[in-house]
């Protein structure tokens, strides 16, 4: 296995932790717009010295509306989730049509990049949704929001966005420091624009509340979080896919609901169901597939 396929596996397995961060955070009080917007401007502070230090890390002139489609998907990625389940869809809707991603990234990837479409992606493609749909086990939730249903599918959309603009950013040799500074800086912007809108939609506490009155030991949980499951963890990603094709990123990635299902099994208390087990087991197996490949 190229050492590149094993880097994405990290941020598969890493990208687990922030669900699972997340929902800590709001058990401790925080609401959802605190830790969105509150992680990205950490990653900011954190990478800026490197950014001001080193001169060949600093953001070069070109690729300006890339960066900037790259921090409206990944703002996009954050409402949508969000903002799905405040129009009454349930949780696993929502994930399960976030996590279409795969399918997105291939059709993508396939009309304006031309990567190669082997049986292989395919079979695994079709493997790993199946896996999502039995991990999830929508059919027991009630749908009343089509509303929430476009906006989940659109979250889909700009999370397949966000593998492959990461992945073509990094195969133009941008240093990933370069990369993960320039996308947590538009996303915080975007953030802000977005917050009157969310405000629009709700005015639930635990959704918009927003202040930097928290507790020293709540920061330094933040930092710690935002440092593995943002910084180190994308770092990794984007010096994987500097070889690793997109369409194969964007199934390694859905690593991500199995590690988010075990820690919650382990810390949160919540029941290891067989759907879980099931589920779980055909997502590492088409994982499989694209890594044997």
């Amino acid at each position: 296995m190229k050492k590149e396929y094993f880097f994405v596996i990290i941020t598969g397995i890493l990208s687990g932790f922030i669900v699972f961060g997340g929902q800590i955070f709001l058990n401790l009080g925080l609401s959802l717009f605190q830790i969105s917007f509150i992680t990205q401007l950490l990653i900011v502070l954190m990478l800026l010295p490197f950014i001001i230090l080193n001169e060949n890390l600093r953001p070069k002139n070109g690729m300006n509306w890339l960066w900037i489609l790259y921090g409206f998907a990944t703002a996009i990625i954050v409402f949508a989730q969000y903002g799905a389940v405040v129009l009454g869809l349930p949780v696993a809707i929502v994930v399960l049509l976030l996590y279409t991603q795969p399918l997105w990234t291939i059709v993508i990837s396939r009309l304006f990049f031309k990567e190669k479409l082997t049986k292989t992606k395919i079979i695994s493609c079709a493997i790993v949704l199946l896996g999502m749909i039995i991990l999830v086990n929508p059919f027991d939730a009630e749908i009343k929001s089509s509303a929430g249903i476009i906006l989940a599918l659109v979250g889909g959309l700009a999370l397949s966005l966000w593998v492959i603009i990461g992945s073509v950013v990094s195969k133009r040799k941008v240093p990933p420091i370069t990369i993960k500074f320039i996308n947590a800086t538009l996303t915080t912007m975007f953030f802000l624009i977005f917050y009157p809108i969310l405000l629009f939609f709700t005015r639930e506490p635990s959704i918009i509340r927003f202040s930097f009155d928290i507790s020293l030991t709540i920061w330094i949980g933040l930092i710690i979080f935002t440092l593995f499951a943002e910084i180190i963890n994308h770092l990794s990603y984007y010096k994987g896919v500097k070889k690793v094709p997109a369409t194969d990123a964007g199934i390694i990635l859905l690593l991500e609901p199995v590690t988010g299902a075990l820690l919650a099994t382990a810390f949160l208390n919540q029941v290891l169901t067989l759907n879980i087990i099931v589920g779980g087991i055909l997502i590492l197996i088409a994982n499989y597939l694209i890594i044997k490949k």
